[in-house]
């Protein structure tokens, strides 16, 4: 489960169904968060819905890291054994 946070009160604000997940990064304008699992996909969720918009079969392994391009067009995807995906 993926559970965004009040980070003055510590309250839960919200909690959406997802793979088994192992990093996260929420996108620029707050729309979409990405979700790397344990399968090797990403998971891109509408924050506001809820819903999984595009699951993207990142790698053969986990997904450890994400990070955005820094023109926002794009993102990267890293893991276990040290191959980066565009």
């Amino acid at each position: 489960m993926l559970k965004f946070w009040n980070p003055s009160t510590g309250s839960c604000l919200r909690t959406i169904d997802s793979g088994y997940e192992l990093c996260g990064l929420i996108l620029p304008r707050n729309k979409y968060v990405l979700v790397g699992t344990k399968c090797g996909t990403t998971e891109i969720i509408d924050i506001r819905s809820g819903t999984c918009i595009d699951v993207v079969k990142a790698h053969g392994g986990f997904v450890q890291s994400i990070a955005t391009i820094p023109d926002g067009d794009g993102f990267v995807t890293g893991n276990e054994d040290q191959e980066v995906e565009f």
